[in-house]
């Protein structure tokens, strides 16, 4: 047998065997399957008499949708290049007498089944797509087919860049710039065109200009925008899907036929996910980038427990903008985006989706990167003082995150200042609810797989959040506050604080102890 398939099909024998040995994980997705079936079959909620949006608006936010995707991913090709390999292909697959090619498309193979994962999320978005827009399943499918085939090239071709510009330092400045000047001509021509027809519709004008044929020849991500509208239109595709091709094979021709020993590359690339690993596994959980911003040192105040809170103020400001991480701020743009072709919904349904992504960004808090390591148990202070005030540090980026985000939302959609203000009071509430989630999870389930881990997360959250959205349903119909907005923000928020508080109340001593099990 050839020992690149060999080596695969083990891989694949041995993950079934693990979901086997580890019925968690086996139970996590079938759940997962099942949420995307019930999403494909039940999400259609439609009528025959009902009103779609135009089209060009969702295949102008897939044109964006690729073209972001792409220059994020391509980015790390200037510092760490594309993760296509792991350790284990490193010490098993680079010794072995096998052609570098062969090698290479074996990677590549492999990067088709990572971007598959990272696609998944966009099944999830039939519901609202199809009664939006009138999107069939096919179109759902050509969209996650076009974003798993834009994280794919943009992988490739951020290995490309790195190996080709690793030991160069003037070529790799002068590819960036090549990239920052392509990203601002696009941005410019949009704003431009924008600008010009703004009497349309800033919408209708901005989606005009996602569709134009200067956007479409933006590489990859343009090219690949070409090809779903076409499944949506009808239109010719060849020219997109054509171009694609050709930037893959050109790539894949530049890494074969260059002398450079991509081998060498690729390792450091290897290396670096290797430790993040690791890292993660002893309770480090945030990988340390290669540049990162010092400013002044120590902790200047603190003392006891509150030491916990200003040690997460330093980490932010090095890490952050605005107290605010990256993705923080990419999702906070992200949800004001899609309020802009969500609005016919009302502010339920985009704050449905805020919520949704919310979950992502809390995950990400100090307070879960520090239970993992035992500093902040041996600290001699009282369990529930480190518990607060390690969850102190998230309350301003709370506050200000749906500020930012409720704000531009609240004047798409038209709302008083009444609903805003509930709408960030929920938004905020909701950050405290979640934060009780992890708790709870931690408190009661460390060390668990991360597929058990997440599943317990998701079904915790229904429950800890199911009391706000009963009483809110229940005030609705029964009282009237200003408006309808602020009555069900205001009742979520009244049933979420206290929900919050009795959890950090019941897990009080949860730092008493290092439960730990990695």
């Amino acid at each position: 047998m050839n020992s690149l398939a060999y080596i695969y099909l083990m891989r694949l024998k041995n993950g079934i065997k693990e979901l086997i040995k580890k019925p968690a994980q086996l139970i996590y997705i079938l759940f997962l399957l099942g949420l995307i079936i019930f999403s494909l079959t039940a999400g259609d909620n439609r009528s025959a008499e009902t009103a779609f949006r135009d089209s060009a608006e969702l295949t102008a936010m897939a044109t964006a949708l690729y073209i972001v995707m792409f220059l994020m991913t391509v980015h790390n090709g200037f510092s760490k290049g594309g993760a296509m390999f792991t350790m284990s292909d490193v010490n098993l697959v680079f010794p072995a007498p096998l052609s570098p090619s062969r090698v290479l498309f074996y990677g590549l193979f492999r990067q088709i089944n990572t971007s598959l994962l990272l696609g998944l999320v966009i099944l999830f978005q039939y519901g609202w797509l199809s009664n939006t827009y009138g999107v069939s399943v096919m179109v759902l499918l050509s969209l996650f087919l076009g974003y798993v085939a834009t994280v794919f090239l943009g992988q490739v071709t951020a290995m490309t860049i790195y190996t080709l510009s690793s030991s160069d330092e003037g070529l790799r400045k002068r590819l960036h710039a090549l990239v920052w000047i392509l990203t601002a001509l696009l941005v410019l021509y949009a704003g431009l065109y924008v600008w010009q027809f703004a009497g349309d519709g800033i919408l209708s004008a901005a989606a005009a200009a996602a569709n134009s044929l200067v956007a479409r020849c933006f590489p990859v991500g343009g090219w690949l925008g070409w090809v779903f509208a076409a499944s949506v239109s009808g239109t010719i595709f060849i020219p997109g899907l054509l171009a694609g091709l050709a930037w893959l094979a050109l790539l894949v021709g530049l890494i074969n036929i260059s002398d450079r020993d991509w081998y060498e590359d690729v390792l450091k690339t290897a290396e670096l996910t290797q430790s993040a690993v690791v890292a993660q596994r002893k309770g480090n959980l945030e990988a340390v980038p290669a540049k990162v911003r010092i400013g002044r040192t120590g902790l200047n105040k603190g003392w006891g427990a509150d030491t916990f809170y200003y040690k997460h103020k330093i980490e932010n400001r090095r890490g952050g903008l605005f107290l605010l991480n990256r993705s923080s701020l990419i999702f906070a743009v992200l949800i004001i985006i899609m309020s802009l072709f969500m609005r016919e919904g009302g502010i339920a349904a985009i704050f449905a989706f805020a919520t949704y992504m919310q979950l992502f960004t809390t995950v990400m808090g100090r307070i879960n990167k520090e239970l993992t390591i035992h500093f902040i148990y041996v600290v001699p202070e009282p369990p529930f003082a480190k518990l607060v005030q390690s969850l102190r540090e998230m309350l301003p980026g709370a506050l200000i995150e749906a500020v930012i985000i409720f704000i531009p939302v609240g004047f798409i959609l038209g709302l008083g200042k009444a609903d805003i203000a509930t709408c960030v009071l929920a938004r905020f509430s909701f950050a405290l609810l979640f934060a009780a989630g992890n708790i709870i999870v931690e408190r009661f389930w460390s060390g668990a797989s991360k597929m058990l881990t997440i599943f317990l997360y998701f079904l915790i959250m229904v429950v800890l959040a199911a009391p706000g959205l009963i009483l809110a349903v229940l005030a609705s119909s029964n009282l009237m506050l200003i408006s309808e907005n602020v009555t069900v923000f205001l009742m979520m928020a009244i049933a979420n604080i206290p929900v919050s508080f009795l959890v950090l109340f019941l897990c009080r001593n949860m730092l008493q102890h290092a439960e730990l099990n990695y």
